[in-house]
Parts: structure tokens; C-alpha cells; sequence
């Protein structure tokens, strides 16, 4: 109990989310792969549809709790922030989760129906748990304690639950059941049970008022992230939903770095704007956000170049149209990292739903241009696809304006120019080397990848100057 309320430094609390942000994403390939295995493609499809359709709303359905707790609890451990909290969770969430499951069932979209509604409803509820107990531990910068629960929730109950079940339904069932009794039962652990008398109307406005300017953020980045696979599901089928979601899988790969960074920052720069440190709030950001796009822009490379292995190795199965999907979403990487990074800054500094602005531009962008295409008589998964991207690239645009706006921080220079320039070079130029020997694919694929591997340590080891010097700075302090 004594770890799991632990608070650590900065250098630990991101390692720790780091190493979590891995094992997730691990459990995560490990989920996908399993169902594919065991049920096929089209089960898969259905299951990412509803997963990624119900967790997509979860900021709405929360009423930006999720934000909006941790971003009030850190700022003088208030212990009546939680129980605030927890009192509108049962009287605000349980609602919206019926009256959004009707409407997504009334809308007839493909792949909910009506005599599953509960299965969906109880899954849904499992997984709004989960990110309040995580945004209970994170106010408290508790990170061992929000990110073992995180695990548990994302990897751990849904492998086992899928390992025995024999339907999708009664996955969803028991997924929604074990998540619901544990992560309630970790919030009211860290909470120390819930106090009626703590409840204040005034605390609980401030959470509802915070989290409802945040609900066009909720909205727009729920069109983002489940408009596409809703498309397809309707339009073409679930084997391309599965592709998709899969792909949007890796392009969530980008949580390794916004989550250690994201979650951990908006408490602490919240903490640190109220002690009047902007100074070094801006140092920390210039850093960070350099970093994020320059890893960001090596991963869309690495995964650009090898997707059909890698759905091949994933999910037992490729086809064109399956690396086409993921080839064309993984180019959306850099732009959904830099809008995920900037996210926990710009509502650290302002309590005014910029972040609204961003989402609600990307995801009008993403309608705006499907559309027209589509009354164009375009191709839908090609326009869909399109869609995707161009509302990303949009999204990062938005995000780096208001970033720029509120820190006074220059995006782009020439060095970093340069950096990006030479790195992304290096890395096909070596790609079409190795592709150029009489190997086989995957010995070509690991060879490349160890390639690569040696020469990023290298330079991490070596390279005293720019951006890479004053990252290791942070993290060695």
C-alpha cells in the first residue's frame, strides 16, 4: 500500500511511466494478437470498434473528471476533491453511459446491437472507472500506484478475460465486471473511503465547470479517434476496422512518450505556475517537445518502412489493403505526438479550453473532408483514410499555435532542422542498404532494427551538444 502511494521525484515518475507506457503497449499487441488468433480478423475488428468507440468517450462521459481532478487535487492535496469526485461519477456518468449507448445504438451503427446493451454499458462503466482511479492517484502524484492500476485495467483483466471466454460479449461482460469492482475498490482505498461531509458544492462546480469547457476537446478527439472506424465499419468492413484500429494502435505507440510526459507534467506545471516558476517551465517544454517530435518522426520511419512485417508477425495475417492502412495512418505519428504533448501544458497555463479549440478544428477538418470526398464519390476507405491524416496534421498545427501563444516557445530552428534532416536520412539510406542483400525479410528486419538500435545509443552515449545534451541533463539530474 506504502508504494502505491509513493511519490517520487520527476526523473522517477517518468521512468516509471515509461516502463508502464511500454508494458501496456506490449499487453496491448499481446490483446489484438490474441483475438486475431483465436477468433479471427472480423471479431477482432468488432471488438477494437467497440473499445475504441466507448474509451473514446470517456472524457465526455466522465465531464473531464479525468482532467480535471488531478490538475485540482495536486495543487494542495485536497483530500474532498476526490469525494467530490466520486459522488458525481455515479450521479453524472451512469447516465451519459445509457444515453450514449442508446444513441449509438439508435443510429443503428454497425456493430452494436440492441440485446448487448448492458454488456456494452458494463464495459463502458469498467473502463470510466479505471480513468478516475487513475486520475486519483496521478492528483496525489502517486505515479507507481495510477500506472499499476492503468496495467491492470488496459493489459492484464482483458488477455485473461479473452483467454477464456468463448464470444466477444462475454468478454466485454467480464472485462466491464472485474475492471468496475477492482479499480472502484482501489479509488476508495486511496481515498481512504468516501466522507459525505467533505462533499462541497463549491469544489464540485469547480470540477464540472473545468471539465465542460474541456467537452468540444472530448467531443472533437472522439470524432478523431473513433469517426474513422465507424466509417469503415458502415461502409466497408470489420477486417479493415481491425487493420485500422491496429494501425491506430502504433500510432498510439506515441503514448510512451506523451504519457510519462503528459501525465506527469500537468500536475507538476500546475504546481509550478502557481509558484510562479514560468521560467522554468518554458526550459522544460523547449526540451521536451523537441524531443517528442524527433522520436516521433523515427518511429513513423521505422514502422513506414516495415509494415508488412510487422502486421505479419502482429496479427498472423497481411494483405495490401492491410499495409496500405497502415502505411497511410502512421504518417499521422508526429502530428497526434506534438497535440498529445502540448495537451497537459496548455491546460496546465490556462483554465480556458484551448485544447477545445485544437480537437474541435482537427475533427471538423476530418468531417469537412470526408464529405466532400465523399460526395465526390471518392474512394470511402482511401477518403476515410485521408480524412484521418489531414485532421491530424491540422490538430499539430492548432497545437503548436497555441503552445507558441501561451509559453512564448519557438517550435522550429534550424539545428532542429537539421537533426531531423539527418536522422531520417540515415535511417532509410540503411533500410535500402540492408534491403539491397539476399536475406531473408525478418533477418533483414532484425538486422535493421539492431542497426538502428547501436547507432541511437551511440549517439545518446556521445553527443555533448543541442537538444539530445540538455535531455540527458534532465534525466540524468
Amino acid at each position: 500500500m506504502k508504494l502505491l502511494n509513493k511519490n517520487l521525484s520527476l526523473k522517477l515518475d517518468i521512468i516509471v511511466t515509461l516502463l508502464n507506457g511500454i508494458a501496456v503497449i506490449g499487453g496491448v499487441f499481446v490483446l489484438n494478437g490474441l483475438i486475431a488468433r483465436l477468433h479471427g480478423l472480423d471479431v477482432l475488428g468488432e471488438f477494437l470498434l467497440i473499445k475504441r468507440t466507448l474509451s473514446s468517450s470517456m472524457g465526455i462521459l466522465l465531464i473531464g473528471m479525468n482532467i480535471g481532478l488531478p490538475n485540482y487535487l495536486s495543487r494542495k492535496f485536497e483530500d474532498s476533491y476526490g469525494d467530490n469526485a466520486f459522488v458525481l461519477f455515479f450521479i453524472v456518468t451512469i447516465p451519459l453511459t445509457i444515453l450514449l449507448i442508446t444513441g449509438v445504438i439508435w443510429f443503428n451503427i454497425r456493430g452494436f446491437y440492441s440485446n448487448y446493451f448492458w454488456y456494452y454499458f458494463l464495459f463502458s462503466f469498467g473502463i470510466s472507472a479505471q480513468f478516475m482511479t487513475y486520475a486519483l492517484y496521478r492528483g496525489y502524484m502517486n505515479m507507481v500506484g495510477a500506472n499499476i492500476f492503468q496495467f491492470i485495467g488496459t493489459a492484464i483483466i482483458p488477455i485473461i478475460v479473452f483467454s477464456l471466454v468463448t464470444t466477444i460479449y462475454n468478454g466485454l461482460f467480464w472485462v466491464g465486471f472485474t475492471a468496475t469492482s477492482v479499480m472502484i475498490f482501489s479509488f476508495l482505498l486511496r481515498n481512504r473511503g468516501i466522507h459525505f461531509g467533505r462533499i462541497s458544492l463549491k469544489h464540485s462546480k469547480r470540477l464540472i465547470v473545468y471539465g465542460i469547457e474541456r467537452i468540444p476537446s472530448f467531443i472533437s478527439q472522439f470524432v478523431l479517434l473513433a469517426g474513422v472506424p465507424i466509417f469503415i465499419a458502415q461502409t466497408v468492413n470489420f477486417e479493415s476496422v481491425a487493420y485500422f484500429n491496429s494501425s491506430l494502435s502504433l500510432v498510439r505507440l506515441a503514448l510512451l512518450i506523451i504519457n510519462p510526459l503528459g501525465m506527469v507534467l500537468l500536475p507538476r506545471i500546475a504546481n509550478m505556475i502557481a509558484g510562479k516558476s514560468l521560467g522554468d517551465v518554458q526550459s522544460l517544454l523547449k526540451i521536451l517537445l523537441t524531443a517528442g517530435i524527433v522520436f516521433s518522426l523515427l518511429g513513423t520511419i521505422y514502422i513506414f518502412l516495415f509494415a508488412p512485417i510487422i502486421l505479419e508477425f502482429w496479427l498472423g495475417e497481411v494483405s495490401d489493403v492491410g499495409v496500405l492502412i497502415l502505411r497511410f495512418s502512421i504518417l499521422a505519428l508526429p502530428f497526434y505526438t506534438f497535440a498529445g504533448l502540448t495537451r497537459s501544458p496548455i491546460d496546465a497555463v490556462s483554465e480556458r479550453g484551448y485544447n477545445s479549440l485544437v480537437y474541435g478544428l482537427g475533427a471538423v477538418t476530418m468531417v469537412v473532408v470526408y464529405l466532400i470526398g465523399k460526395q465526390l464519390q471518392y474512394d470511402l476507405l482511401s477518403l476515410a483514410l485521408f480524412s484521418f491524416l489531414v485532421s491530424h496534421i491540422v490538430t499539430g498545427l492548432a497545437s503548436a499555435f497555441f503552445v507558441q501563444k501561451l509559453y512564448q516557445h519557438r517550435i522550429l530552428d534550424l539545428k532542429l532542422l537539421r537533426d531531423i534532416a539527418s536522422t531520417s536520412t540515415g535511417m532509410i539510406l540503411i533500410h535500402y542498404l540492408v534491403f539491397l542483400t539476399a536475406i531473408p525479410e525478418p533477418v533483414q528486419f532484425v538486422l535493421t532494427s539492431t542497426i538502428y538500435l547501436c547507432v541511437g545509443i551511440f549517439l545518446f552515449r556521445y553527443v555533448n551538444s543541442g537538444w539530445l545534451a540538455q535531455l540527458k541533463v534532465k534525466i540524468y539530474a
